[in-house]
């Protein structure tokens, strides 16, 4: 085995950095054929990519380049398990200074402050805009065009480079800025392998391709570096609108913003304020056709939910995602019996209605998860049971107890040797 010379590398990264990284990496995704293959010599693997980072030889390998079609055709790149590794090795790092950072208002990517928490708290800033809904508020809706797409490298780099100065010291300071020059610089249309047909691009506007994006322009969606790093790009918009008006209520989720205020003449002279800062700070602009003020009352959509005054409900496109999935189980049980059917059928099949019913109940959709229960199957009925709130799914007592006496049939053999010499000796004192 080749000997390690640890005293000729860099100590700026320890090798538990690279350990905790790739733990970090692996978390819900250990069953890709990716991650099996690394794992099969993973301590050698890991030794010798903290070889190649502190002696500066590491480079980005190919990326998997294809287009998925739900719930809106996009553009996606998956870098190889190991860049992986260091994407979660920088942000990681990075990541506690990010959050300093970050307005209150971004919930994009953020522990504790994600969509539901989002929704939550637009649902309160208009309640108190409209002054319990009792009186007249607008809301503004904007979406930046081909985000992703249109992010210039350039200024994303002074960003964060200027981030890491002023509140980064650690010894690996020098191989965190190392990666991130590596990470903005990489050209993955270049170097990369399409998975899906040529054929599949010629649906996608250019707007949404990295391949027909700007030079210096562009962030691969499917990267987690990518994620972070393009929250923290409108970082500085979020601070500025925030500034404007202690009046003006705002939320942004990605590239999608919402802004409520009492004054409709006021919310087109804001509009105009952040079409001007995006243009001349971060070289975006707002998309034409995705610019909706309208009154509160009539409703909108923001993070896969339906604002109306007091009351909220799940947007169609997770209404009809349940149903597929209910569509989907309904096909894996046909011909099923509770005699026949299996625990791993059974177990897939709670996951999924309790995921989907647990994410349900956030809104006001109790009609909602009636007919997704009624579209079930009666064989699928016969074995789950639920409340009439529908807040949980549970396994009825019948098939329990079937489950239950399987495995005592496979995981307690009859007594043998040691333990059949001690159950011997006990009945053989009692008798004296």
């Amino acid at each position: 085995m080749e000997q390690i010379d640890f005293f000729n590398l860099l100590s700026d990264l320890t090798l538990e950095d690279v350990f905790q990284a790739y733990f970090e990496c692996r978390r819900n995704k250990r069953r890709t054929l990716s991650s099996l293959n690394f794992e099969m010599n993973y301590e050698q693997n890991l030794i010798q990519l903290w070889k190649d980072i502190t002696q500066r030889r590491y480079q980005l390998a190919d990326s998997n380049a294809f287009i998925v079609k739900y719930p809106v055709p996009r553009e996606v790149f998956a870098a190889q398990f190991r860049d992986r590794i260091v994407h979660h090795l920088v942000i990681g790092r990075l990541l506690p200074h990010f959050e300093k950072a970050f307005s209150d208002y971004s919930y994009s990517c953020r522990a504790g402050k994600g969509t539901l928490y989002g929704i939550r708290d637009i649902e309160e800033m208009l309640k108190i805009c409209s002054k319990n809904y009792t009186k007249n508020c607008f809301v503004l809706r904007l979406d930046i065009e081909g985000f992703f797409f249109h992010i210039d490298k350039r200024i994303l780099h002074k960003q964060i480079i200027s981030l890491v100065n002023n509140s980064y010291f650690k010894s690996n300071k020098s191989t965190i800025l190392y990666l991130i020059d590596l990470i903005l610089n990489d050209k993955p249309t270049i170097h990369c392998k399409k998975k899906t047909p040529q054929n599949s691009w010629k649906n996608l506007p250019r707007t949404k391709s990295l391949f027909y994006a700007d030079r210096d322009c562009g962030l691969p969606i499917g990267n987690l570096t990518s994620q972070i790093f393009a929250n923290f790009y409108l970082n500085g918009l979020d601070h500025y609108i925030t500034q404007l008006n202690p009046e003006l209520f705002y939320g942004r989720y990605v590239d999608d913003m919402v802004l409520i205020h009492s004054d409709k003449e006021y919310l087109c002279h804001v509009k105009n304020l952040i079409q001007t800062y995006l243009h001349n700070n971060l070289n975006l602009n707002l998309h034409p056709k995705k610019i909706v003020l309208q009154h509160y009352g009539k409703g909108f959509l923001f993070i896969g939910a339906y604002i109306l005054p007091n009351r909220t409900y799940p947007s169609k496109r997770l209404q009809k995602s349940f149903y597929r999935r209910i569509s989907y189980l309904n096909n894996l049980w046909k011909n099923k019996n509770m005699n026949t059917v299996e625990k791993e059928l059974v177990n897939k099949t709670l996951c999924i209605l309790n995921s989907y019913f647990g994410l349900l109940r956030n809104f006001n959709s109790w009609r909602i998860k009636l007919k997704g229960w009624n579209m079930l199957s009666p064989e699928i009925r016969e074995v789950f049971f639920s409340d009439l709130n529908f807040s949980k799914v549970k396994i009825c007592d019948k098939m329990k107890e079937r489950f239950r006496v399987e495995a005592r049939n496979i995981l307690q053999p009859p007594l043998m040797g040691l333990q059949n010499k001690t159950a011997f000796l006990k009945r053989r004192f009692k008798k004296k």
